[in-house]
């Protein structure tokens, strides 16, 4: 049986296509559907981001408003899940403790 399975973990091992980015699209892709100045300037900014933050201040304060945002708003999400969850269990126990009683 593990001889079996070892030979099939083999088999998809071989089979599967080797691919340096584990599938998730060609490296450099993104840059190819955008303008050449904006590739570049992609580019530089991935090289040295704190040069690219200086020269363009506005643009960096305003990445990181938005992402602070979409920050805050993903934690709020969560501390509403993390309250229902606690609705809900409260209401089960109290649920589950009035049918013990008319019950016993």
């Amino acid at each position: 049986m593990i001889l079996r399975a070892l030979f099939w973990v083999a088999v998809v091992g071989v089979l599967m296509p080797h691919e340096p980015d584990l599938g998730l699209g060609r490296p450099g892709g993104v840059t190819a559907l955008l303008p050449a100045p904006a590739a570049a300037w992609i580019d530089n900014a991935a090289g040295a981001p704190r040069a690219a933050c200086d020269a363009h201040a506005e643009g960096c304060a305003t990445a990181l408003t938005t992402i602070d945002t979409l920050q805050a708003a993903a934690v709020q999400s969560l501390a509403e899940v993390k309250a229902e969850i606690e609705a809900s269990k409260r209401e089960r126990q109290t649920r589950r403790m009035a049918y013990n009683d008319r019950n016993d």
